[in-house]
Formats: C-alpha cells, structure tokens, sequence
C-alpha cells in the first residue's frame, strides 16, 4: 500500500477482529495469563457482551505487583492500586477505563494522532460502544510501511 493513501484508509481496512478479550468479572489470575502472552486485553462486560468497558495492559498489571520503596519515606504520592493496599479479584478492579477507542471510519492519520495525543500504542475500534477490532501501532507499520 502507497504511503501517502495509508493516512487515509478508515481503521476497519486495517483493524485486527479478533482482539484479546476478557470479562469484567474474569479473575486477575486468568486476566494475567492473557496479558502475559498479548501485551493487553480488552475489558467487555459480560460473556455475551462486546460492550467495551476498559482495558488492561502489561503496564497496568505491573503496576498493582510492583513492591513499594523499601525506604521508610517516600516523596510524593504511593499509588493506591497497589497489591500493598487493595485486594484486586477481577478485570474490573484494574482495568483502565475509559479505553481510548476510534470509530471503524476513522482513518489511520486521525488514529495514529489519537494514539500520539492520548500516549498509547493501541485503540479499540468501536461502534455503538461495543468492540468490533483493534488497531495497533505494529499493525500500521506492517500494513503502511512494509518494514
């Protein structure tokens, strides 16, 4: 694909349809099993559920398991989703929400500057709020770049 008609290809051309999901209500036992091995999963609310209700990253479950300063004093704040502070049970209970998502018309310039803007590597393609693919930075590359 040229470059130059990349920029202006809507997300659904490009999109991955069967992304990473887990339930609101998934155990975090099972929520990192996935994490581990796709970098992130989508949060829907229930089985027979595509509406989109968050998102974990890796980022997200190395946050709550990572161990406090092992000095006495800290500056600044100590992050309260820590496993030091708060029993996590469910996908619900770390999850970031609201996911940054685009409409499947998007194109990939206005996706790859919501992705600049919002510091993230991925966007959930949604309609009527609920989940139909994702688009990732690997997926732009791959597709417009041929690297």
């Amino acid at each position: 694909m040229p470059k130059t008609s990349c920029y202006n290809t809507p997300t659904e051309k490009l999109m991955n349809r069967d992304p990473p999901l887990v339930e609101r209500n998934t155990p975090i036992c099972e929520v990192a099993k996935i994490v581990s091995k796709e970098n992130h999963a989508w949060v829907v609310e229930g089985k027979d559920s595509r509406k989109l209700v968050g998102v974990i990253t890796e980022t997200d479950l190395l946050a709550i398991v990572s161990p406090l300063p092992s000095r006495s004093y800290t500056i600044g704040v100590i992050s309260p989703r820590s496993l030091h502070h708060t029993e996590f049970e469910k996908a619900e209970d770390i999850m970031a929400k609201p996911a940054i998502r685009c409409h499947p018309e998007t194109t990939i310039e206005e996706a790859l500057s919501l992705m600049t803007s919002h510091r993230i590597r991925r966007l959930a393609v949604t309609e009527n709020d609920e989940i139909l693919g994702e688009l990732s930075l690997n997926i732009v590359i791959n597709a417009c770049f041929s690297i």
